[in-house]
């Protein structure tokens, strides 16, 4: 969905009350895993960089909400847990945030915060192409 905010505050509150709250549960635990994330908008959703890097980011799409991992070649490690939500490249489609959905992305943020520089996309930049989707 296409937004006119310019900073993650406006952009959570412009939400439906239901993603408001599911997005922003997300957005508070991804900074209370890594506390030194910086937070902005890149393509129209809130992202986040850890040491300079693209990690994450979250957005409310048409039909769902998708957290976005920016180094996706490291969700390999939960290709068994991810069988059962629906996923894209670097995307994992949400209607809402179940506790275990809240768990495996909670593991999946923890990891691919502290293995990104064995993915194959660390420090390389634009690694997100125009349309917001991860290359």
């Amino acid at each position: 969905m296409k937004t006119a905010a310019m900073n993650v505050k406006d952009y959570l509150e412009s939400l439906p009350e239901d993603r408001h709250q599911a997005l922003g549960t997300l957005r508070k635990r991804i900074k209370r895993i890594w506390p030194g994330i910086v937070e902005d908008m890149t393509y129209g959703m809130p992202t986040f960089t850890l040491d300079g890097h693209a990690l994450c980011a979250i957005a409310s799409q048409k039909h769902f909400m998708a957290l976005y991992i920016m180094p996706y070649d490291l969700l390999r490690a939960f290709k068994n847990d991810l069988l059962v939500h629906d996923c894209g490249k670097s995307c994992i489609r949400f209607k809402r945030l179940e506790p275990e959905t809240l768990d495996l992305f909670d593991r999946i943020i923890k990891y691919t915060g502290s293995q990104m520089a064995l993915s194959k996309y660390f420090g390389k930049t634009g690694n997100m192409r125009g349309n917001g989707k991860a290359r």
